[in-house]
Formats: structure tokens, sequence, C-alpha cells
């Protein structure tokens, strides 16, 4: 949905398109490669299907035109889309992408057989691709429905060391095979929380099982072990010079902190994700003051000014892997607090906003 300003105010196109009763432009794509995506065994929600009535219309809406509740009622994406794999029933996402990035590619030789065999690869999992037979700029990557990495909260240690484990592994793993991701960021970083919230969420109300039900959750630990990946290649290189020698320049990703990017000044893009995945955790400990004491000098390291000073992939997993080895039983199972920042944004700090900007509203089972 198109805003402007920073107060959430709707665009005249959106007002006018909910009055209408119709679609918005950026809704369309999906609505006319419908009955394709049919047809190549994917459902998308009745939202999206011929026939479909705006739910704001019915009897019961409760959309207000003074209020301009409309986003209330209208959940999309321009470029992501969550989907019913016909033939099991599983849900997963389709994400539209440039067939003239480098992208695709590097999804599928990240899943190559070989590849997809190691147990340190956290990328997600590329279930299918779809070319568009009316454009050819254009494909459809079809990956598994996941959720961000950090919701629901984290209960304990152990909770937290898994998923940071598996994300140093993965971003070791990348980097082995000159992979840099350029986007390492809270964003891009996800869980399969199939056992951790065993009803599901809704794709665009995470808090929500349907977008109206309260969703209910189990803690990670009581269901160990969660995977986590990375997921996003759009920003991503394929780096032959490897981790030492590769220099690029652009200034790209969500973390808009790294010191050295630059439009013109070639830098090191996989010292660039060591700073953007230390200042994740950087966010965490800040959020779980009780992770300061261990991983706090870990995350200080991996966010040096100087490029040179970060530890590379390999370093900080084993920092990391020093550092769980004095980690007794109770250390790993204590309770962490959590902190709330007064205000909703703390920083310019892409990781923090997200990481500390979250509000629990899901019901914890035991």
């Amino acid at each position: 949905m198109k805003y402007i300003g920073d107060f959430g105010v709707l665009t005249n196109l959106t007002y006018s398109c909910f009055h209408l009763r119709t679609h918005l432009p950026q809704e369309r794509y999906w609505v006319d490669h419908q009955p394709f995506l049919f047809s190549r065994g994917y459902m998308l929600r009745p939202r999206y299907r011929p026939g479909w009535v705006a739910s704001w219309t019915q009897a019961g809406a409760k959309f207000d035109p003074e209020l301009n509740n409309v986003h209330d009622f209208e959940d999309s994406r321009p470029n992501v889309l969550d989907a019913i794999r016909i033939s099991d029933g599983s849900k997963v996402v389709l994400k539209r992408v440039h067939t003239w990035t480098a992208e695709i590619g590097i999804a599928l030789y990240l899943n190559s057989p070989e590849l997809r065999q190691d147990s340190h690869n956290r990328t997600f999992r590329l279930l299918d691709v779809i070319p568009l037979s009316d454009d050819d700029d254009f494909a459809i990557l079809v990956m598994p429905f996941l959720r961000k990495f950090n919701r629901p909260k984290f209960c304990n240690l152990h909770e937290i060391t898994e998923a940071m484990r598996q994300f140093l592994q993965g971003l070791k793993f990348m980097h082995t095979y000159n992979i840099a991701h350029r986007d390492a960021c809270a964003g891009n970083m996800m869980m399969d929380a199939t056992r951790v919230i065993p009803g599901g969420h809704h794709f665009s109300a995470p808090w929500s099982k349907d977008g109206v039900a309260d969703l209910y959750w189990r803690a990670r630990s009581s269901v160990s072990p969660v995977n986590y990946y990375f997921i996003d290649f759009g920003l991503s290189d394929y780096c032959p010079a490897g981790p030492e020698n590769t220099r690029v320049v652009g200034v790209f990703g969500q973390d808009k902190t790294v010191p050295e990017l630059s439009k013109t000044i070639p830098y090191n893009p996989f010292k660039v994700d060591i700073y953007q995945l230390g200042n994740v955790f950087n966010a965490l400990v800040k959020k779980y003051p009780g992770m300061a004491p261990h991983f706090g000098p870990l995350a200080t390291s991996m966010t040096q000014r100087s490029p040179d000073e970060r530890p590379t992939s390999s370093q900080a997993l084993a920092h990391f892997e020093i550092i769980c080895s004095h980690l007794t039983a109770t250390d790993l199972a204590s309770r962490l607090e959590r902190h709330f920042p007064t205000t909703g944004f703390i920083s310019d700090s892409n990781a923090e906003e997200q990481i500390s900007g979250d509000v629990e509203m899901l019901k914890l089972v035991d």
C-alpha cells in the first residue's frame, strides 16, 4: 500500500480503489496471473480469484470512510504473495523476481543437490522456479512459508544460541562458496515456525492465525530444534575472487549504518555481511540484556567501523562456539527478560527497529 509522509495517509488512488470496490494496481499482477499459477499447481487466496467481492462492502465490515481504515482490509505486496501448493496443501510463498539479476542463479546454485546436503546450508529451500509465458523479464520463485526469526519472543538463552549458531553457520557457508549476501539483515532472517506455531499464521497478519483469531505458540525450547534460514538474494553476488579479494561499490541493504557503503569507493561485501549480521546480534543484546555478558563482545567485534578489524565468517563462528562452550545448562535454561524501548524507533539501525519494535500479541501455550 502506498503512503504519503510518515503518518500512513492513503493516496487518492488507493482510497478510490477501495470505494470503487476494485483491486489496487499492485494487486492486478497477481489477479491477472491467478489462472496461470493455478495451472502450475498453486492456489491464491480468494481475494485474487475470479468472482472476488471486496470484504469491506459486506455486512458487518467495519470500514469507516472518515478513518480511512481501508488498510485493515488490504494486504497486498507488489512482488510477494502467499499461496497453497495444490499437490499437498502446503502453504508457500511466491516471489516475482527479475530474470536479469543474479537472484535466480544464486538460489539455484545454493539449492543444488550437492550444496543442499550440507547441514550448514541455511539458505531457504527453493521449491520451484516458474517462467512466465507473457514476460521474459520476470519469473516466480516458490519457497516455503516462513516467519520472521525473532517473533514470537525468545524465552531463554538456549533458544537464542540455536538461532545465532545457524545464522553464523549459514553466513560461513555462503562465504565458503563465494556468495556475498549483501543484505544479511533482520528482514531477511527467517524461521520455520511449523512446530512453534502449529496452527499457522496469516501471511500479512503474523500476529493472528487467520487475520481474526488469536495466535497460539510454543516456546522454541519445547519443540527444538527450530530451523532458521536466510532469504532474498536480490542484492547478492557470486564473487569468484573470494572473500579476501572481492571489492564492489553500491549502497545496498536494509542496514544504512554500515560505515563503508559507497557508490564510488570499493569495499569488501563479505565484511559488510559480517557487520549486518553483527548489528542484528547487537539489537538482540539490547532487547535481551541477559545476552550481553556472553555475546556482547562477539557482536561488538562484528560491527567494528573498520572492516579489517571485523572477523571473517569462520572466525565469528569459532568465537561463538568458544562462548557457548563456557555456558552451563543453567545459563542456557535461564529465563530471558526483555527490554522495551520507550520510543518506537531508537536508532537509524534497521536491525534495532525490527527487533526492538516488535509487539507481542501472541499467546504462549505450555
